[in-house]
């Protein structure tokens, strides 16, 4: 007789996954073009982890919806990724928006680099919702984004602010937290 694994146990097992995704994914070694593919899939596929470590105020949607601000290699890569994928038994859905799209249906909003200039803005826009914000910008975190995805010494890292993330009304898990660089800000 199987007995089901406990949640606890789960989570550890996402969480070892989701460090050896970071640890594996060394970047520095590898051509232009080739790293750079490779850097936007690590990429999503964090993002597709980490979302495990979130937990969002009860919402009724039977969809996990990640939507993209000027990412669109990371876009293609979180796309392909999602596929037939589920979250807490939600399925996965990727949509591409404008910069100024309504964000009602969407639980995480990822913004590229390429909108760097504008993250005050957009991040303004996600204010007063429950959205996980996810960018890749310097200073990201400290403008009130909640995680950052930074490439350092060819290695992806991240960064968290607890307290954007309190505002959003999500629980961050402490296991995640625990690996991420905490900063403070917006």
């Amino acid at each position: 007789m199987k007995r089901p694994i406990p949640n606890a146990i789960f989570q550890r097992v996402l969480l070892a996954v989701l460090c050896g995704v970071l640890a594996v994914l060394a970047l520095g070694d590898r051509g232009g073009a080739q790293a750079q593919m490779e850097e936007h899939e690590a990429k999503a596929a964090f993002v597709l982890k980490l979302v495990n470590f979130v937990e969002w105020p009860s919402s009724g949607q039977t969809s996990l919806v990640i939507g993209t601000v000027g990412a669109d290699e990371t876009s293609d890569a979180l796309t392909k990724l999602a596929n037939g994928k589920s979250v807490n038994g939600k399925s996965v859905v990727v949509r591409r928006l404008a910069p100024d799209a309504d964000l009602k249906g969407v639980d995480v909003l990822y913004i590229g680099s390429s909108q760097a200039k504008n993250i005050g803005s957009l991040l303004d826009h996600a204010r007063g919702s429950n959205v996980l914000t996810i960018g890749e910008s310097d200073g990201f975190g400290q403008h009130g984004g909640i995680v950052n995805l930074l490439v350092s010494d060819g290695r992806i890292k991240f960064e968290v602010n607890p307290h954007a993330a309190e505002k959003a009304h999500l629980q961050i898990s402490s296991r995640l937290l625990s690996l991420a660089t905490i900063v403070n800000g917006g």
